[in-house]
Parts: C-alpha cells; structure tokens; sequence
C-alpha cells in the first residue's frame, strides 16, 4: 500500500501493547493469535518501537509477537474500515479476533488490511502481529589479506548475497559491527511506523499519483504562465457495476497567496473493485517549486472529491532533468548542487519532525540544497519537510552491496520498489533515483549478478511508475563516482592525475567521536590502549585510519581522537576546494557522506550519532558557502588533506579560485588575499581588487607567486576573502604552508 492521503478520519493505535518473544519459532503451532495478551508472559512494549530500543529485547533475531485491545471505530457502520501500518521490520502477519488478515513483507512501505466486517461491536477487539525480522542467511566470507591486529571474525568480511531488502539497515560500511563477520548486528526489526484503523466510504479513492508539465507552446518553447497536471487515481468501488460518480479535482495554493484555479468536474463510470482513472486540469499563472536558493518552493493543494469521499494530496509544479554532460537543470534552469547524505538513524522509530527539522535548518544555514537518501526509504515526514523547505532530494532504492540476484529476490525487489515509487512520486522534493547503491563493490568472483540482471528488471519497474525523473542504475557507472580520500582511497591520492566524473555521490573521511560520546558504547577497559577488535566492531576500519589516512595513534586516546578528526576537516575541505574548482568540468553534484553517524559509531558524519559535531562540521560550514574563494597550489603529485611543505627560496604558486553559485552575477566582488605568518597580522605579501563575479561560474581570478623566505620557519597562511559591494562577506577562506624538514 502507498502513502496515506490527508483528510481521512484515522483513529491512532499507538501506545502501549503487549509483546511476547518467540524464540524458537512455535507460536503459529502454539496458536498464538488467539490469545488475548493477558498471559503473564506478556509484557509492555511501546509502539511505534524498533525493538533494539528495548533493554529487554535489544539486539534480537526472529519473531515477536504483539497483542492490543481495540475498540470499533463509532464511524465504521455502513463504511469501509482499514488497519493500516506506516512501517514493520520485517515480515508482518496480522490477525483481529483470530481471523487472519494477510501478511506483508518490507521494511519501509506502509500497508494494510480491510478489517470491514470482523467488528465485535460489544467488547475489546484483540489485534495481534507476528513481526518476524531474521539474520539474513547469507554467507559470509573472510577477504583480509592486510596484516592487522585484528582476530579473525573481526576483520573484513563479504556477504555472497543478501536476500532481504533492508539496504542501509542490513548491509553498509557504516553500522555496528559492519566488514566484520557480526555486520548484521543493530537489527531494526520491529513496528517502527505509525498503527492506526482508518474508515472509508464504500467508494473512495485509493491513491493519486499526480504529474505536472511546464506549459509549452506549439513549438516546444516554455510558456512558464501554465502548467498542466494530471492526476491518475486508483478507484476501489464496493457498490455495483457501472454505478456512476462526480469526481472534482480543485486545485489550489499551500503555501503562498493566489486566486484559486476554476475547478474540474468529470462523471466517472465504476466497476465493482478497483479502477484506473485520470483527470487533468490547467493550472494558470503558475508558481514553481524551486530549491530554497534559487526561489521559493510553491506548493500546491490538490482536493479530490469522489461521492462521499473527499482527500487531498500536496504537490510542486516543476521539471528536474540532466544534460548529455551531467548537468542538472531545474525549471529549464541550470543549477549546481552542494549536496548532503542522510540517514536519521538506523533504528526508524526514533526519528521525528523535531530532529529532522533541525537537521534541515543547520543544512539550509551551511547552504546544502540537496539531499540524498540511500540506501533506505525514510519517514513520509523527511520528504513533506523537504517539500517545504526547497530540499532537492535524490532517492536510493533499499539495495546496497552484495544481493543475490535470484528470481524470488527480483519478484520481491520490483514489487517494493514499485511501492517505494508510488510513496514519493508526489513529493515536490523528488529530483531523481537510483535503483542500487553500489551494486558492484565486491570482488568475489562468483558475485551475484546484480548489475545486468536485478539493476535492469528494478530501471524498467520504476520506470513505469514514475516515466518522467531520471533513473540512476548503479553508483559506479553512468559518470557517477565515490571520492572517499583518506577513508576508502588513498589519502596520498594525486588529484591531478585521478579520473573525476560528474556525479559525486559520495565524499568525505573518517575519524573518532569525542569522548564525551565515545564512552557511551565502547567499554572503559577497551578504551586505551585500543581494543582492536572492539574499535573495528565500533567502525574504526584499521586499513583505513592507519594505512590510507596514516593516522597518528599518539600517546593518549585524547590526542588520537583530535588527530583523526583535524586529519578529517582538513581533507573533506579540500575535497570540497577540489570538486567546486571542477564545477561542470565535469563536476555537477556533490555529495558529503553523510550528515550524522545513523548509529553508536566512528562515522564519516558532520555530527555524531548523539548528534554531536565533530571539527569538520565548522571546516565544511566555510567551504559550502554559494560563493566561495579557493586556493589551488603548486605540488606534483598533488594530494589533499596533508601539510603543504615548502623549501626555502622555493617559489610558491596559487591559484585563486572563485566559484559563484547563484543564477546571477556578483557585481563589484571585492577579492583580497593576504599571506601571513601563522598567529601574525602583517602580511608577507597581499593583493586587492574589485571585479565581477559570473553567475553560476567557477574560474581562476589571480595567481599568487612568492619565493619562500630564507628565514622561513613554522607555518604561514594564505589568507582570503570577498565581499559583495556593500562589504557584506561571501567567503573567506585559509590554506595553511608548512615549513619542509631541512
């Protein structure tokens, strides 16, 4: 089942059930859907809940049993009634008074069962749910052949194919206990979503999927003052065949001022059970849904009356589409985006509009105008929010690294991602998908064939569902690139010299939580000296910190967690210099990996799972700026994230970078650039001019050279800035020089 529309009357199942472990599997045989939850073996759980959260429960496999006590909706006579689940983890079986309902399988798509019928009008009505989330049972297989510390479950491990469709939740780089042989632990089972009875006439409207199209004339040119929408409904009648109905779609203004549109009136023949029907309407003097930086995100309110039932659903009018180089255009405008990963935690039921408006603001407050979601399918709420705020989003289907690519796992994934399309077509926010994340990592090679089989089948599913965004198959083909320097790549990697693709949708490092987080879920004893294979199950990735970032352990925890996350601001600020100096050559979007840790964890995250930043959030809130002002310097092989060591006498060279990504020029900049010795004021040398900067643009503007002094010690800095006409600053900036051993 799809997203719930608005306006229908649901009455909330949430609060405290029941629940009962079944831990050897026997409470089908033992019939336990007929129990009323009254046994002492029942206890309190609360729902919405991922059982993890539970210290009773915790890190559990297999089945649970929930139990509730409901009364009949006052409004059910003569109606529809419907139990409905925003989320279960993994697979549901659902029973009322002992009648078996269905079952439902998926982590992410709400469901639900017509319950019409099955009342017991005097006395409680017993709900019961089977919720069974497995260790999927893949094998997994040792492929460390790099001398570590670490004993053998604890080094790194690949799974020959997952067969559940759990992306993020079951299978990533970053979650307890992942690369090891333990990478299934932190499950998410559980009912995570939303439990509540909804009541429907007898006819009523089951979904709206709507599109909208930027007016055109008869020669193709746009004509911004119109838009036409057309709304595909599904139908479920209950009355007899041919039974004829007004249907009305009125549109109308959410978010801003506007005289309402003349509503649109049809008479729609239905057959008994469920019907397709379309209806379209002009929407005159149209307001667009831009991103929050380049407009304002107009939304619109689309009222479907059917007979007696009436819904609404909220929608943007915009285009997203990409060029033959990358290039994103938005409403026939080009744009650039400074994009960020999200994933608000690995366990769902924790995740509300508190935490995720506040993650939006500081987003929006740091200049991010996108965000992308994978692999995992978030709350309804995550994408209304980024309707509203102007959030472009990209969405990933909940496929990541190895999955088998089995018939039954095909069947499985295109009927979910079928769902996944049909919950978030509506959203204004939706920019464009990808069916897989990562679909080709692995090395084993008798690894599924996920690529050119199970890639393909999910492109053309989706395709029919939403025929109008582009469709992403796999992250590593398709100009799409991971840059993960100092983390997954070497953090001695020549820049220069290394292939950039357009599509950056993943970049950033690794590094340790501050303390006052990091004794919160690694033991007092395991601390210091490290635990090595505890660290590793936390997310340290020994090759990574010690081989690629060449991290410093040091003499105390202390000094080695400030060591990881200096090493970490530094590198990500320059990947960021880097990609933007890139704009649209070939760079088009950029993607940090990811906003905050989705659990305990040393995490490639600006905040912590605790929400704490670590110190690249500062380092990358001054480089995300629309306008930026960036050094390139003169070193072959060029890396990034490491000192830059110059020799006395030696000349220095840099390149002034200015990137300006708003859609329109910046008169009279006012660029300066200053270099000092490190905790000094007066300049070694400095230049100031005025010029304009181009709209959406990225170019060199100067070039700095100066002989490296005889006298030189210590550290100098590069120091720069510019400031609009009015002095306001846009961007300032500092690369720091070191002093080369003599």
């Amino acid at each position: 089942m799809y997203r719930a529309l608005f306006d229908r009357k649901e009455t909330s199942l949430n609060g405290t059930w029941k629940y009962r472990l079944d831990q050897n599997n026997v409470g089908r045989r033992q019939s336990w859907y007929l129990c009323d939850g009254t046994e002492e073996v029942w206890r309190d759980i609360a729902v919405p809940g991922n059982w993890y959260l539970n210290e009773e429960i915790g890190d559990y496999f297999g089945a649970i049993w929930y139990e509730t006590e409901i009364d009949m909706p006052q409004n059910a006579d003569g109606n529809r009634s419907f139990l409905r689940f925003e989320g279960v983890d993994y697979i549901a079986e659902v029973w009322l008074n002992g009648a078996y309902l269905g079952f439902h399988e998926g982590m992410f798509d709400p469901f639900e069962f017509e319950v019409t019928g099955l009342w017991k009008k005097d006395g409680k009505n017993i709900l019961i749910v089977r919720d069974y989330a497995p260790k999927d049972p893949t094998e997994y297989i040792e492929a460390d052949s790099d001398e570590t510390p670490l004993s053998a479950p604890y080094k790194f491990h690949q799974s020959k194919g997952i067969k559940q469709i759990k992306g993020h939740m079951i299978e990533a780089m970053h979650r307890n206990g992942c690369f090891s042989s333990f990478r299934q632990d932190g499950n998410s089972g559980g009912i995570w979503g939303n439990v509540s009875v909804v009541v429907r006439p007898q006819t009523f409207i089951e979904s709206a999927q709507i599109y909208t199209t930027i007016g055109r004339d008869a020669g193709g040119q746009d004509f911004s003052g119109s838009a036409v929408c057309t709304v595909k409904l599904q139908i479920s009648h209950g009355g007899e065949d041919g039974a004829e109905f007004p249907l009305k779609l009125e549109i109308a203004p959410y978010n801003f001022e506007q005289k309402e549109q003349e509503p649109v009136t049809h008479t729609v023949k239905l057959q008994r059970g469920e019907n397709a029907v379309r209806i379209t309407a002009l929407i005159r003097d149209v307001k667009l849904w831009w991103t929050w930086d380049h407009g304002d995100p107009n939304l619109y309110t689309a009222a479907l009356t059917l007979g007696e039932d009436r819904v609404t659903e909220r929608f943007g009018v915009k285009e997203i589409r990409k060029d033959e180089k990358g290039r994103w255009y938005l409403n026939n405008v080009r744009i650039f985006l400074r994009g960020m990963r999200y994933i608000s935690s690995l366990w769902m039921s924790e995740a509300d509009e508190k935490m995720w408006d506040a993650d939006f603001e500081k987003m929006i407050d740091m200049d991010i105008n996108s965000i992308r979601i994978g692999s995992h399918v978030e709350r309804d709420g995550v994408y209304r929010i980024c309707d509203e705020k102007g959030l472009l989003m990209w969405q990933v289907f909940s496929l990541h690294y190895c999955i088998d690519d089995g018939d039954d796992v095909i069947g499985r994934a295109s009927d979910m991602i079928r769902a996944m399309g049909m919950m978030l077509t509506n959203h204004a926010c939706m920019g464009m998908w990808s069916v897989y994340k990562e679909p080709e990592i692995y090395g084993l090679q008798d690894k599924p064939n996920t690529y050119f089989k199970l890639c393909h089948v999910l492109y053309d599913t989706l395709g029919q569902i939403d025929p109008v965004r582009w469709i992403h198959k796999g992250d590593y083909r398709e100009e799409v690139q991971n840059i993960m320097i100092g983390s997954c790549q070497d953090g001695d990697l020549d820049v220069h010299t290394a292939e950039i693709k357009p599509h950056i949708v993943e970049f950033g490092a690794d590094s340790v939580p501050d303390l006052v987080s990091l004794v919160k879920y690694i033991p007092k004893d395991k601390l210091w000296p490290l635990d090595w294979d505890t660290w590793q199950y936390w997310g340290l990735f020994y090759y990574n910190q010690f081989r690629r970032a060449k991290s410093e352990l040091g003499t105390s925890l202390e000094e080695f967690i400030e060591n990881t996350q200096v090493y970490e601001a530094l590198v990500v600020k320059e990947q960021i210099e880097l990609l933007r100096q890139k704009k649209y050559a070939p760079v088009c979007d950029m993607y940090l990996y990811y906003w905050s840790d989705a659990c305990p964890l040393m995490g490639s995250g600006l905040f912590d799972y605790y929400r704490q930043p670590y110190k690249v959030y500062e380092s990358m809130k001054g480089v995300y700026t629309q306008v930026l002002i960036s050094l390139e310097w003169n070193e072959e092989p060029h890396p990034i994230g490491r000192p830059h060591r110059y020799v006395r006498g030696e000349e220095f060279v840099g390149k002034i970078w200015l990137t300006n990504d708003h859609l329109h020029p910046v008169k009279n900049a006012r660029i300066s650039w200053q270099i000092v010795r490190a905790q000094e004021t007066e300049p070694q040398i400095e230049r100031s001019f005025v010029t304009d900067l181009e709209e959406d643009s990225s170019q060199v503007r100067d070039v700095i050279r100066w002989t490296i002094p005889e006298d030189y010690v210590g550290d100098y800095e590069v120091r720069m800035q510019v400031a609009d006409e009015d002095g306001k600053i846009l961007s300032r900036n500092c690369t720091c020089i070191s002093a080369a051993p003599q």
